[in-house]
C-alpha cells in the first residue's frame, strides 16, 4: 500500500466502486477497474464523469472508491507533467462524451473476438484496429470520457501513451499497458505500477499487489 504523498503529478489512477455503472463496465470490459483519471499534484485530480470534466481533491476519490491503483509513466518530466495539468485545467467544466461511449459500447463487446487465445498476437492488434475503425471511427470532439481524457492529456503534453486514437481506448486498456502485461492497445512505453492507494475486500483492509488488479 502507498499513501497520497507517494504520488507524482501526471500519475494515472484507476478505480472501481460498488455502483451499478461501475459493475456493468467491469463486466462488459472484463476488467477489475471501471474508471481512469489523472493526478495533477497539489492534492488534486482531474476526471471525466457523467457530469463532465472536473478538478477535485484526491481525498474525495480515496473516500469514495474502495479500490484505487496508481500507475506512472517512467519518462514523464516536470515540464510534461505541467502540460498535463494545463490541459486538465483548460478542459475543466467541459461536458462528458456520451456519444463516444455509445459508439464504443458495441466495440467493447465485439472486440473480445480479437482477444481470443486462438488469435495470434501478431494479428490481434490488426484485428482490434480494424474493428475499432469500423465500429468507433475516429471523430473530433471537445468532450471526453475518462480514459479518453487521460490519453488526450498525455498527447497534449507531447508524450503519447499510445498511437491508438484516444476515443478507442478504454480504462482497462490503460490498465494493461504496464510492464510484463499483455496489452490490447500497444503502449508507446510500458507504464509502471506504483501501488495501491486503497484495496478493500470484504470487511477488511489488506496489502495488495499487482495480482489483485
Amino acid at each position: 500500500m502507498i499513501n497520497p504523498m507517494d504520488l507524482q503529478s501526471g500519475d494515472i489512477l484507476f478505480s472501481a466502486n460498488s455502483g451499478l455503472r461501475s459493475r456493468a463496465l467491469r463486466l462488459f470490459g472484463n476488467t477489475s477497474i471501471s474508471h481512469a483519471f489523472l493526478y495533477l499534484g497539489d492534492g488534486e485530480v482531474a476526471e471525466a464523469v457523467g457530469s463532465g470534466v472536473h478538478i477535485m481533491p484526491l481525498a474525495e476519490s480515496v473516500d469514495e472508491n474502495p479500490l484505487l491503483v496508481v500507475y506512472r509513466h517512467p519518462h514523464l518530466n516536470n515540464l510534461q507533467a505541467e502540460k498535463i495539468r494545463e490541459f486538465a485545467k483548460a478542459e475543466a467544466g467541459g461536458k462528458y462524451n456520451y456519444f463516444g461511449i455509445i459508439k464504443q459500447t458495441p466495440y467493447t463487446v465485439t472486440r473480445k473476438v480479437c482477444e481470443l487465445p486462438l488469435i495470434p498476437r501478431a494479428f490481434r492488434h490488426l484485428c482490434l484496429n480494424t474493428m475499432a475503425l469500423v465500429q468507433v471511427t475516429p471523430f473530433s470532439s471537445d468532450r471526453y470520457f475518462c480514459s479518453q481524457l487521460v490519453v488526450a492529456a498525455y498527447n497534449y503534453a507531447g508524450i503519447p501513451l499510445t498511437k491508438t486514437p484516444a476515443e478507442w481506448v478504454a480504462p482497462g486498456d490503460l490498465l494493461h499497458m504496464r510492464a510484463d502485461d499483455v496489452p490490447s492497445v500497444v503502449p508507446t512505453y510500458p507504464l509502471q505500477y506504483v501501488g495501491h492507494l486503497r484495496c478493500k475486500t470484504s470487511l477488511w483492509q489488506r496489502n495488495c499487489t499487482l495480482a489483485d488488479i
